[in-house]
């Protein structure tokens, strides 16, 4: 019985690690930050209204954003090298 709640419990950590929010401005932050990069008009808030950016921001690679490839989802906001 022991054994099959872990092995329950492990499966559902397993499955909700992929269940993250995109539109997360808190996490689009972290991940600007590991990628070397800062932003210019990106709010760090848990409730910030540039779900969209965020959302591309998470969804992107460091290399894609620092391309540029957020520029028409994160109007006004730059992405700069550390």
């Amino acid at each position: 019985m022991k054994i099959f709640l872990l092995v329950s419990m492990l499966g559902l950590a397993i499955l909700g690690e992929g269940c993250g929010d995109d539109s997360d401005c808190k996490g689009a932050c972290d991940k600007l930050k590991s990628c070397s990069l800062k932003s210019s008009g990106l709010s760090c808030d848990e409730s910030c209204d540039q779900g969209d950016c965020a959302a591309c921001v998470n969804d992107k690679s460091c290399e894609e954003i620092s391309a540029g490839d957020c520029a028409d989802s994160c109007p006004g906001v730059s992405f700069t090298k550390e």
